[in-house]
């Protein structure tokens, strides 16, 4: 069966929801990357092609294709508008016309997820990722809001009230809560779930939902900093050869390469993060970390004597490092950034995500 690909004119305004959320070319994760936007970024929809908006900044310094997940859409009334169905059954069909004798086109998995257009009885109207439009009974859809979703990621996070510029706490979500974020404004979310409860909640307690795969946690490099210690220092020892990513052998890059690809590559993929293999080009990805804000995870990168960027590693708390050096040792060892020549080659931190 051939897929096609639809692109509809839009006019819609939104606000990026994804930290350092890549902007490409085109509609596909396969496509060049041609920069990235921050979080609570606005910006102009001007067209939709199966799962991607095709936006620009307010003065068109950027103009590309996002991942919807990584969008809200901003809404002047919160409403049946904007709703989207979850299939809530095994298989179900979709047909031509709101009745059961109507031809079949396809048939959906439970899970999957469509923007609804209209309601007709006990029937649901939806746009397929194909650009058609068919019909599915009620009875096996949730009707959700068309939102970018997050799920709680601790084990208890606040929910709290705007009044002017304070919060108020209002409530609490146990993790794994699935919310909808509206908006972003000052490192909070303006989020509502789908029984319509609204509130606002700290960025850092939740984690997107892309693609509808299981959630994305922003500090997935430190959700469980002992895992990734773990991970990282199964390698100490491995020797220093240059212009190599392991597993044998590294150079400095290339571990930082081979670490996130084999360990966290869905997230490199699902942030829409393409890594260079360069410690220098490594550099402009992410987001730029203060020395005294570092956590587990985060890259950390080094001068050379003239001053231009030529090591990375791991940052792993505690003033600690790992990395593979080029060194005396010319293996992956851990070294200290707070003494020695590591602490006056210091430059800059980046975090991924």
């Amino acid at each position: 069966m051939l897929t096609m690909s639809v692109t509809y004119a839009v006019s819609m305004q939104g606000v990026v929801v994804g930290d350092q959320s890549t902007v490409r070319n085109g509609s596909g994760f396969d496509l060049p990357a041609i920069g990235t936007l921050a979080i609570g970024t606005s910006i102009n929809i001007l067209s939709e092609n199966n799962e991607w908006f095709q936006v620009s900044t307010a003065d068109s310094s950027i103009s590309g294709w996002i991942f919807k997940d990584l969008i809200a859409v901003k809404q002047d009334d919160q409403s049946e508008a904007m709703k989207k169905v979850r299939i809530n059954a095994t298989s179900l069909n979709v047909r031509t016309a709101p009745s059961t004798d109507a031809h079949r086109i396809t048939q959906l998995n439970n899970g999957q997820e469509f923007k609804a257009i209209t309601v007709s009885g006990d029937w649901v109207q939806i746009l397929l990722n194909d650009g058609q439009k068919g019909w599915v009974h009620g009875e096996f859809v949730v009707m959700i809001p068309n939102l970018p979703s997050a799920a709680v990621n601790k084990e208890v996070a606040k929910v709290y009230d705007k009044m002017n510029s304070t919060y108020v706490e209002i409530s609490d979500f146990q993790q794994g809560k699935v919310i909808y974020i509206k908006d972003y404004d000052d490192e909070y979310f303006d989020i509502q779930t789908e029984d319509g409860f609204a509130g606002w909640i700290k960025r850092e307690d939740v984690s997107l939902i892309i693609n509808g795969e299981n959630p994305v946690a922003r500090g997935s490099l430190r959700a469980d900093a002992s895992e990734f210690t773990s991970v990282t220092k199964k390698y100490l020892g491995k020797p220093y050869k240059y212009a190599t990513t392991g597993p044998n052998s590294f150079d400095c890059s290339g571990f930082v390469y081979y670490i996130l690809h084999q360990y966290y590559g869905n997230q490199l993929t699902e942030n829409g993060i393409t890594l260079p293999r360069s410690s220098r080009a490594m550099a402009s990805v992410g987001t730029p970390v203060s020395r005294n804000n570092l956590q587990v995870g985060d890259l950390v990168f080094f001068n050379n004597s003239s001053g231009t960027i030529n090591h990375v590693g791991f940052y792993l708390g505690n003033n600690q490092f790992i990395h593979a050096s080029s060194g005396s040792s010319m293996s992956v060892i851990i070294s200290p950034i707070n003494t020695g020549t590591y602490n006056t080659r210091y430059n800059t931190a980046r975090r991924l995500f």
